[in-house]
């Protein structure tokens, strides 16, 4: 094997193995008008139908740009290159050729080789929905579509107007369970008559991190917990839903938080974790109950922090 030189790649070093067969698609003419994330979650969810993914690399600009994906298998590479001819991607109608694929590690790829559960390495509450009709779709079809799976929070709908067929949503429910409940009936979905696109959503960081499958734990135990991935300024515990908010100072610990913990065990239980946008925490606390409750929450983890800080 000897160092790749990618067509048309910026000057910026990229080094990489090629595989010894050709397990990957070399795609060009992508759609201006979409970012590199967009295409690379787009394509991920376009091809993953053929066959497990190793990695979606998304490089050049504007009219260069292209995408290198890689299957783990070339018989799964060769059948994708069949079913893509004239293939309209986005709008755009892509040209796809045959690559030796790269061996590469790509951390924004959902690893197809792990379980679609609560603790894939992508799991969040939010759902991604894709090849939805521009001019159709509504934020109530989308309800009466998922609801079913569990209880929704927010839907957020991506008009792509100018390219039919490309839109597409979020759907956010108040746990994990409910997207893994929507991704293994996918085959069934359809929204306005139309076969969609789901998988995990990405979340937007925030200062908040959300917990849920908690062993019986109180507020002091969290604040010990998680206290050392940076200074935490109140922690709400919902004990009936073994469910916790965790407030820190500021995005950067929250992430770290996020990350320390995803796929950990707390006292010999698995937590799933996610970050808790302002929908996800008036829903919470709005399942808490009354504000006297809050305020007691409150209380508890002033007193935890004149005991641990």
């Amino acid at each position: 094997m000897g160092e790749c030189t990618e067509p048309n790649a910026p000057s910026t070093a990229y080094s990489c193995r090629y595989l010894t067969d050709q397990r990957g698609l070399l795609i060009r003419r992508l759609s201006l008008r979409s970012s590199d994330t967009n295409l690379r979650e787009g394509l991920f969810h376009e091809f993953k139908k053929h066959g497990k993914i190793t990695s979606v690399i998304i490089r050049g600009q504007a009219e260069e740009r292209y995408c290198i994906l890689t299957f783990k298998r070339s018989e799964d590479a060769a059948r994708a290159l069949e079913a893509s001819r004239g293939k309209v991607f986005f709008g755009t109608a892509i040209s796809v050729s045959l690559h030796d694929g790269i061996e590469s590690e790509d951390p924004d790829l959902c690893p197809p080789e792990h379980a679609l559960d609560e603790y894939h390495p992508k799991a969040t509450k939010t759902l991604f929905v894709g090849n939805l009709c521009s001019s159709t779709i509504t934020q109530e079809e989308l309800k009466n579509t998922f609801r079913g799976y569990g209880e929704i929070i927010e839907i957020d709908i991506k008009i792509q107007a100018s390219q039919p067929g490309t839109s597409y949503a979020f759907v956010q429910f108040n746990d994990i369970k409910s997207v893994v409940r929507a991704l293994s009936d996918q085959d069934s979905i359809r929204v306005g008559n139309k076969v969609v696109k789901l998988g995990f959503g990405k979340s937007q960081p925030t200062n908040v991190v959300w917990l849920d499958n908690l062993p019986a734990v109180t507020e002091a135990f969290l604040a010990r917990q998680f206290g050392r991935y940076g200074h935490l300024t109140h922690v709400v515990l919902d004990r009936k839903s073994s469910r916790a908010l965790l407030y820190f100072d500021t995005v950067e610990m929250a992430q770290r938080a996020l990350n320390e913990t995803r796929n950990r065990a707390i006292v010999g239980r698995r937590v799933q974790v996610d970050f808790a946008g302002y929908e996800c925490q008036v829903a919470f606390m709005r399942r808490l109950g009354s504000q006297e409750n809050l305020g007691q929450a409150y209380d508890d983890y002033r007193y935890v922090c004149v005991l641990y800080y």
